[in-house]
């Protein structure tokens, strides 16, 4: 059997020709002579019949059986074959018809033929012969007629199809050498491209045939050369043309499998260079592997492929190829993995862009199958490395659903997104996260879990700190509220973000939000409740108590289950109500109402909230009344305090309070008696005993708080530090100025002595002990004063020495410790303790029975005595005076000078001025004589 070409061409055209006539070409081929039609036809120009094809078919068929004249009946078959062309099978003619009418065409051909002469082109006869035989089947004759036309007609148009037959009938016998040099003829001579390119392909295999491998090779590499520049690069091939060029990449393919598979192709190209359809190489060496299930060697094929050529646009058709071919293998994880390879090859948006459609579509559908596994792994049990596997697939499900929302299929890219949102979620990138459940919850319209996707992006961000605060929240709240209104979850989201607001202080939009959950057709009494304790939080932080009060009692008016959890909340909403009264109450203490203060702090402890609220009202109310100088009830309040509470912290301070009630009511001793009734629990007893003692001295009994500074002192001890000093000091002090006679006296030497022993002075504390050395001195200064010089005068003048010794350690006390004027007293008064002890020498009494020389005697001897004493005390009036020349100048050392005077009065005894500092010029001598 002869194998004709496969091609179908069939063209009208009018050409060029004299006027009055055209040429029609009818050149369908059919896969044998067989099958072939007559292909050639010349007609005259006329008008057609109206009449259909299928009549004017009848009336040519009916002529070819009519006809005895052989040229009639071939011009008649022409005719009817072009009809039947033209109608695309549609003359109701089976094939058994058309092989009868061919049977008894073949009769009038072979007559023509025979008699060597005939109106047209014989050689077109003769190929009309040859294809009629071979129409019903007898090739031989057919090939005989063929071979006839080449030798009489070598140069004719339809030579070099004839070889071509000729060359098939050689080839479908196994005579290969024939053949190919049979082929090489219509390679040389043919001028249809499409003969040409089929003899070449024959040719190829007529040499494979012969096991001429390296030549056939080439002559196949020369057939898709020819093909990919006359195809546009194989894009424009048609029918039989598309099936040759893959035909011989499958036996290119063969032949590489058979000497060493992609190392062949290697070969192959290394040594004619690269083609540009070089893929199709591999990709069908590939596909032969496959055919004969050798799976790896054809995955290894591909793999070769695109790691030679990274950038070839092919390779996205040879990756999905890999996943295909693990895939018919049942390599389900090698298929995985090449899913994984695929996908991750062309996740980035700009190598994306460039694969074709299809690529793409499949992308799409490797994603989203990747996507699904590495969700599922993240989520087992022994998965060490989840978080990642979480992101992956979060980044393919966003990718898969922002190409959706591209393409309009928002329902699609809802689920896509809010799986993007979960994947990232679980992979603990919340950024992310929140940006897919957004777009799943508000940019995919129609999607059905849109809202579940908004409140999950609510959730999230509610649980993640924001350098915002909470205004981000707010929106989101307020859009997921007028998005998805009918959502039963509104009323909470608008009570809870009240809470959240309230918390950060924002007052106004707590409110809102609060009142929002309140309005909510859908909202119920717990999520009510919740309302209305913000907006009762609200309206307490904006001091508006009143309307603070009227909310929480609403919130108490409304039921809940009676459990452990209700009652802590309802317990929780009369504190709170409790306080917004309290601070009612505190409103009235500061607007001067004191008697509505006292009513509002009463109606607290009446709410049940916890006793502590309620001790503290009644606390406050007796401060009130304290506040408002209501001392009786203020006493009263605190009293009954201290009997209804004695064992709470607050009530230690009631003695305090009422200590103060008492004291301004002008009740001192009551006050110290409750000083002193507490003093032990206070934590410094003696300085409430103390203040106890100030309070007594105020009510006049001076005994009583004197008693009480003297136990203190005497427990006291010595003082350590320059504070306690001068505080004991002042103590001391207060019971001096406050004691009579010799208990004074006795507190003086005391106050003197701890002067003098204390590392610790001050003014006041110096001034307070030369006051009193001076008191003590002008007390020993008067018995000094009081002894008298009698005889035996050395018993009488031994006492009176001891008691100028005395006097002069006070005077001396005083000098060390007073200031300026002290000392000039003490110096005066040593001065004169001399000076009267010279002139009680003097006065002193005599012996009697003393002659008068012998009184004269003693009178001298006394002299002698007293002169000393004179002396000292000129000494010292005189130290006393010289103290003016440092700018000290007193009633002391004025007289210091007028003793001087009198006891000195050459020196001393002058009118003397004292010229108070200036700054202008004074005529002294002036002065004088004045």
């Amino acid at each position: 059997m002869v194998v004709w070409a496969t091609t179908v061409f069939v063209s009208l055209s009018v050409r060029a020709e004299p006027a009055g006539s055209f040429q029609v070409n009818l050149g369908e081929d059919g896969e044998t002579i067989g099958e072939m039609r007559p292909v050639f036809l010349e007609m005259s120009s006329r008008e057609l019949p109206a009449i259909s094809l299928k009549e004017v078919a009848r009336r040519y068929k009916r002529l070819f059986e009519e006809a005895e004249d052989p040229e009639v009946r071939i011009d008649a078959l022409h005719r009817l074959t072009n009809l039947h062309s033209l109608s695309g099978d549609g003359l109701d003619l089976t094939p058994e018809q058309e092989a009868v009418i061919y049977r008894e065409a073949i009769k009038s051909y072979e007559m023509v033929v025979n008699q060597g002469h005939y109106q047209g082109r014989l050689d077109e006869l003769l190929y009309q012969t040859a294809k009629a035989y071979a129409f019903i089947g007898q090739d031989k004759q057919s090939i005989t007629r063929l071979e006839q036309l080449v030798g009489l007609y070598p140069q004719s148009d339809l030579a070099p199809e004839a070889r071509f037959r000729i060359a098939e009938d050689a080839f479908s016998r196994g005579s290969y050498t024939q053949a190919e040099a049979a082929y090489q003829q219509v390679t040389q001579d043919a001028e249809r491209d499409d003969l040409r390119q089929k003899a070449l392909y024959m040719e190829g295999w007529s040499q494979y045939k012969q096991q001429k491998l390296s030549k056939a090779s080439g002559t196949f590499f020369q057939v898709l050369d020819d093909y990919h520049a006359s195809s546009d690069g194989f894009t424009t091939l048609e029918g039989g043309s598309e099936d040759l060029v893959n035909d011989t990449f499958r036996i290119l393919a063969l032949m590489a499998s058979r000497r060493g598979g992609v190392e062949a192709v290697d070969d192959m190209l290394a040594e004619r260079g690269g083609r540009p359809y070089d893929y199709l190489l591999y990709d069908r060496l590939g596909d032969y592997y496959l055919s004969k299930q050798r799976y790896s060697d054809s995955v290894a094929v591909n793999r070769h492929f695109v790691e030679a050529h990274p950038g070839h646009p092919s390779n996205a058709a040879l990756r999905a190829q890999i996943v295909s071919i693990w895939e018919a293998g049942g390599f389900e994880e090698e298929a995985q993995e090449a899913r994984e390879t695929y996908v991750r090859a062309y996740a980035d948006s700009s190598v994306y862009a460039v694969l074709a459609d299809q690529e793409k579509a499949l992308w799409r559908e490797l994603a989203e199958h990747v996507a699904d596994v590495f969700y599922r792994r993240a989520g087992l049990p022994d998965s060490t490395d989840s978080d990642a596997l979480f992101a992956e697939a979060g980044g393919y499900y966003g990718r898969l659903g922002n190409l959706s929302a591209q393409d309009d299929a928002y329902v699609e890219a809802g689920e896509f997104w809010r799986l993007a949102g979960d994947a990232w979620l679980q992979a603990g990138v919340r950024a992310q996260a929140l940006a897919y459940f957004y777009k799943a919850g508000y940019e995919a319209p129609g999607y059905a879990e849109a809202v579940d996707a908004g409140w999950a992006e609510l959730l999230l961000y509610r649980d993640l700190p924001s350098p915002e605060g909470d205004e981000p929240l707010t929106k989101l709240v307020n859009r997921f509220a007028q998005t998805f209104a009918t959502d039963a979850r509104v009323p909470s989201l608008h009570a809870d973000l009240a809470n959240r607001l309230l918390k950060s202080g924002k007052l106004v939009e707590a409110g809102r939000q609060a009142i929002a959950a309140m309005t909510h057709p859908l909202v119920d009494d717990a999520e009510r409740r919740s309302a209305l304790l913000v907006v009762a939080q609200v309206a307490y932080d904006r001091r508006d108590y009143v309307a603070a009060e009227k909310s929480y009692r609403q919130a108490l008016a409304i039921n809940e289950p009676v459990n452990t959890q209700a009652a802590k909340t309802n317990a929780a909403i009369r504190d709170q109500l409790a306080r917004a009264i309290y601070r009612q109450a505190e409103d009235e203490v500061n607007q001067g109402d004191v008697k509505q203060a006292v009513a509002h702090f009463q109606r607290v402890e009446a709410v049940g909230a916890k006793r502590s609220i309620g001790m503290n009202a009644h606390y406050d109310a007796a401060t009130a009344l304290l506040r408002a100088e209501e001392w009786s009830s203020a006493i009263e309040q605190l009293q009954t305090f201290r009997k209804r509470y004695p064992e709470q912290a607050l009530t230690a301070t009631v003695s305090e309070k009422l200590v103060m009630a008492y004291r301004e009511s002008g009740q001192k001793a009551l006050a110290a008696d409750e000083l002193l009734a507490h003093a032990e629990q206070r934590p410094s007893p003696w300085e409430t005993r103390l203040s106890a003692a100030n309070l007594l001295m105020e009510a006049g009994s001076t005994r009583r708080a004197n008693g009480i500074i003297v136990d203190y002192l005497d427990q006291a001890g010595e003082p350590q530090d320059a504070q306690a000093h001068l505080h004991q000091q002042s103590l001391r002090q207060q019971l001096i100025e406050s004691a009579a006679g010799g208990s004074a006296m006795s507190m003086r030497a005391e106050l003197v002595e701890r002067e003098i022993a204390s590392d610790w002075h001050s003014d006041e504390s110096l001034a307070w002990a030369s006051s009193s050395a001076l008191a003590l001195a002008d007390n020993e200064a008067s018995r000094f004063r009081s002894i008298k010089l009698t005889l035996p005068l050395n018993q009488s003048l031994a006492r009176k020495r001891r008691a100028l010794q005395a006097t002069v350690d006070r005077y001396g006390q005083v000098e060390r410790m007073g200031d300026a004027e002290a000392r000039s007293q003490a110096m005066y008064g040593k001065a004169e303790l001399f000076r009267v002890l010279a002139r009680d020498i003097m006065q002193s009494d005599r012996p009697t029975g003393l002659n008068e020389l012998e009184q004269s005697q003693y009178a001298i001897l006394l002299e002698e005595q007293a002169y000393p004493f004179e002396e000292k005390a000129i000494d010292m009036h005189a130290a006393n005076h010289e103290q003016v020349g440092e700018g000290v100048y007193n009633a002391w050392v004025k007289r210091s000078l007028d003793a001087l005077a009198e006891m000195f009065p050459g020196r001393y005894s002058r009118k003397v001025r004292w010229i108070e500092w200036t700054s202008q010029e004074v005529d002294y001598a002036r002065a004088e004589t004045r």
